[in-house]
């Protein structure tokens, strides 16, 4: 299908009359589809045209009454900055016409030297040539707008003659002056890094050598202060139709201060797992000490009075009381004591119970022995199927009850699990004898605690002042 081409309006601009109905004559035998020819005798008159009509194409003479030369050139272009401009010259102005190529006209015809073809070819490609110029005058904007947005240095590296041209933000980055001695190859590699400059420089020809057309590396590239900066640098190989590289396009980007943050947070993440390893060996250590204690204080104790009172009935003597009788129920004492004692050392199997039946049989245990009132209260609409979590909400409300216990002298505790802003939340409050927050230091207990918050990346809170009792909040991501 032959594309329709559209008709021209045109804009002459010409004192003589004679080669105005000359060129009008031409126009006719080139056969362009004219749609509409307007007629300025002088720059004024196309001041008052360009105001309310717009024209495909612009004739202009170089002799006008009130402009002259390369300055009729200027002033059309500069009312007429989207319309190509072919200028006609006499013999005496032909250098004149083409230094106006240059300021912006797309072509010049001499008078009395063309005829109807030749002004239809040079019309045809003055458009053309105007709309090209519009495409790589819109492509190079759009560069220069991509080159402000962006923090980067932007090159490009012509292989042929060895020449690398930089961006403005070479300036910015790294505080080189771009000139002559920074426009090659050489001087780009002089500025790697020692460490670095092999391995740069090999990757880059191994991946042409493979006809690979992307590339990318970190290294350290020197500063004109002398310091060094860690940049990643990318580029884009391009191949010629034989398959010669002959041209790579990239951005260096400065990622020193990113990497700063990198390393900061891997050693910031190497600490926790240190503390996280610190706190859980306290732990470990504090409940074998609890076990030895309980072991010894207690269960040993009951088994001790159990082994006297059966070695009173091997001796043969009667006694008043039942001492078998009394020996069982000692027995009975310690497997209980033992129950309890595994109860609180042992992960409760949350495969088969939920958080709330295993939280229930806590509450029980500590209202039955510690002479506590404990409430549990669990929303409703708390759900969880993460049983590692739900195991660390044991774990947390086992560690705070046990402080209280221990600590706060308190005669309730209410225990609240909910979700909450898409967060799991959890308060272990108690009615106790409370302390200053902003001045006691964090026990072992409360450390343990503060290490599995963290380790799920959560948040707590102790909320408590003295006679005040204490409230400890915790939020999960749900």
């Amino acid at each position: 299908m032959i594309k329709e081409i559209k008709p021209y309006r045109l804009l002459v601009v010409e004192d003589n009359p004679g080669d105005f109905v000359l060129l009008k004559q031409y126009l006719k035998k080139s056969e362009l589809p004219v749609e509409k020819i307007l007629h300025a005798e002088n720059m004024a008159a196309v001041h008052a045209l360009v105001k309310n009509e717009d024209f495909d194409i612009a004739l202009l003479d170089l002799t006008l009454p009130d402009s002259e030369g390369t300055d009729s050139v200027i002033t059309l272009n500069r009312l007429l900055p989207n319309t190509p401009i072919i200028v006609l010259s006499g013999l005496s102005t032909i250098e004149i016409a083409t230094e106006s190529i240059s300021l912006g006209a797309q072509d010049y015809l001499v008078k009395g030297e063309f005829d109807g073809r030749l002004l239809a070819k040079i019309v045809q490609y003055s458009i053309e040539r105007k709309r090209t110029s519009e495409k790589l005058r819109e492509s190079y904007q759009r560069f220069e707008y991509l080159n402000k947005a962006t923090q980067d240095t932007i090159w490009e590296w012509d292989f042929k003659n060895d020449e690398v041209s930089y961006s403005p933000t070479l300036s910015t980055l790294f505080g080189y002056k771009i000139n002559e001695t920074i426009s090659n190859y050489d001087w780009w590699k002089e500025n790697i890094h020692v460490a670095d400059k092999d391995r740069v420089v090999g990757k880059i020809a191994q991946r042409i050598k493979d006809q690979k057309t992307s590339w990318e590396d970190e290294y350290l590239f020197r500063c004109a202060d002398g310091s060094y900066k860690h940049v990643f640098d990318r580029g884009y190989v391009l191949y010629n139709e034989a398959g010669e590289a002959y041209k790579m396009i990239g951005s260096m980007a400065d990622i020193t201060e990113r990497k700063k943050l990198r390393e900061e947070l891997m050693a910031q993440q190497l600490k926790q797992k240190e503390l996280i390893i610190e706190v859980t060996l306290l732990a470990q250590e504090k409940e074998r000490n609890e076990l030895g204690r309980e072991l010894h204080d207690n269960i040993n104790q009951i088994l001790a009075t159990v082994k006297m009172y059966i070695g009173l009935v091997r001796s043969g003597q009667k006694y008043e009381e039942d001492l078998l009788g009394k020996s069982y129920e000692y027995v009975n004492d310690a497997m209980e004591e033992l129950r309890k004692l595994s109860h609180s050392l042992v992960a409760p199997s949350l495969g088969d119970l939920s958080l709330s039946e295993a939280l229930q049989d806590l509450v029980h245990d500590t209202n039955l022995f510690k002479g506590l009132q404990v409430q549990l209260l669990i929303d409703e609409n708390y759900k969880e199927k993460d049983k590692s979590k739900e195991l660390m909400l044991y774990r947390i409300v086992q560690e705070q009850l046990n402080n209280i216990t221990k600590h706060a002298k308190a005669n309730t505790v209410v225990i609240t699990i909910k979700k909450d802003n898409n967060n799991l939340f959890l308060s272990v409050a108690d009615d106790g004898v409370g302390f200053d927050s902003t001045k006691k230091k964090k026990g072992i207990g409360l450390k343990n605690i503060s290490s599995r918050v963290e380790f799920y990346s959560g948040k707590m809170n102790i909320i408590s002042s003295p006679g005040e009792g204490c409230a400890m909040e915790v939020y999960i991501p749900a």
